[in-house]
């Protein structure tokens, strides 16, 4: 799948885009003077950003099953050993990256800043701190709002 661009220069421009670097940074890092507009339309270059982009989301993906994989084998000697509260941590730790449990949880506003509001816009403001949360807007479910 690795298709390393010929031109070390374009490969270099590819690696900075993909790197999320502005075009003119990109060009700047690959040794060109002035902006080089042309490198960004080219059909092998974007391929290739494409291709490193796939990777790195790869390699963060593999990463992160890593780490799954090991704090359950750790929960699981710790359960062995009789290591109580290391188990309850590990048990914590996966529970909160495979369900969302154990999630802390905040109050947003003071006593009765929510008295006056309309039912418009309290949802407006759950909206609001779901999209903070990282939500996005459009996959936010009804029942969440309603």
């Amino acid at each position: 799948m690795s298709s390393v661009l010929r031109n070390p220069r374009h490969e270099l421009y590819a690696q900075g885009r993909a790197e999320g670097l502005s075009r003119d940074a990109a060009a700047h890092k690959a040794g060109y003077k002035g902006k080089a507009v042309h490198l960004e339309a080219s059909p092998h270059i974007k391929t290739r950003v494409a291709e490193l982009l796939a990777l790195s989301a790869v390699r963060s993906e593999l990463s992160r099953r890593d780490i799954l994989e090991r704090i359950f084998q750790d929960w699981e000697l710790a359960r062995k050993l009789g290591q109580v509260p290391a188990a309850l941590k590990a048990a914590e730790l996966m529970g909160r990256e495979m369900h969302k449990m154990f999630t802390e949880r905040k109050e947003i506003g003071g006593p009765g800043d929510f008295d006056n509001k309309t039912e418009d816009e309290l949802r407006d403001i759950i909206k609001k701190e779901l999209t903070d949360l990282g939500w996005d807007e459009n996959s936010i479910p009804p029942s969440a709002i309603n």
